[in-house]
């Protein structure tokens, strides 16, 4: 993802996504490292709650990351400075 805080000056989201969901499980991928297969091999139950709060984790994060990117911008921020005048 990619934040640019100048986009929201042109009314468009600062967030963006540049990825799409994560398609590799979790397991895929962590198993790969020696400290997460040696933890599986040496402490299971410990290796398989800890896997589902991981995994339980990139769900809430890649939900929270789209949620955020979705988002209208409200009106743009005045530049730093501006003074509003009163109309009489």
């Amino acid at each position: 993802f990619r934040y640019n805080p100048a986009l929201a000056q042109q009314g468009k989201n600062p967030l963006q996504l540049d990825s799409k969901a994560p398609t590799l499980g979790l397991d895929k991928y962590i198993y790969n490292e020696t400290r997460y297969s040696m933890l599986k091999h040496s402490q299971p139950e410990a290796a398989k709650r800890l896997f589902e709060l991981a995994e339980e984790d990139v769900r809430r994060r890649w939900r929270q990351y789209e949620y955020l990117a979705a988002q209208q911008p409200e009106s743009a921020p005045e530049p730093a400075g501006a003074a509003h005048e009163e109309k009489e």
